[in-house]
């Protein structure tokens, strides 16, 4: 057994004398820039978070952080839960809309799907991810509603979209 150890390290120091790669994987090239993995999510899934119904506008401008910490955690957990339906190369186009409550402990209920994609892997991820997120932080101190009905517009491979979301803080048109 010594015998064997004491060839492989001579063999193995031989190899480096030479400039031979001892005991290193190899990593396949990169793909080209610009070109997706195949499985990998492409830059064109976009979520937008957006409050449906009215508030104050004190507790409007004191959420605006608050929803960004929402729509980046569900954002996160999205592309976790994408479906090869939605990813190179397949990368099928579709947006969903599902409208739900948050509550001031950052309880999620009422969820309804208002808009659904058409393909329901689609409408499944974006549920998940919403479901998966959920509960949210609590929020911040002094806000005056118990519960605010949000917007959640998952948007995959830059699918069309009827109407534009309104971001969070923008006005929306009377």
């Amino acid at each position: 057994m010594k015998r064997m150890q004491s060839e492989i390290l001579a063999l193995a120091f031989l190899a480096m004398a030479i400039g031979a790669p001892v005991g290193r994987a190899q990593n396949p090239p990169a793909p080209a820039k610009g070109t997706p993995s195949a499985g990998a999510p492409t830059d064109q899934e976009t979520l937008v978070v957006e409050v449906v119904n009215n508030l104050p506008a004190v507790d409007r401008s004191n959420l605006k952080a608050y929803w960004a910490g929402v729509e980046n955690r569900t954002h996160s957990k999205w592309i976790q839960a994408l479906p090869a339906l939605a990813k190179p190369p397949q990368s099928t186009p579709g947006m969903v809309k599902i409208d739900c409550l948050i509550h001031t402990d950052g309880r999620v209920t009422g969820m309804t799907l208002e808009q659904p994609s058409g393909k329901a892997a689609l409408d499944r991820a974006a549920w998940a991810a919403i479901t998966g997120s959920a509960p949210y932080d609590a929020y911040p101190y002094g806000i005056s509603v118990e519960q605010v009905k949000v917007r959640f517009t998952f948007v995959y491979n830059g699918g069309s979209t009827a109407t534009s979301p309104t971001p969070i803080g923008a006005r929306r048109p009377r």
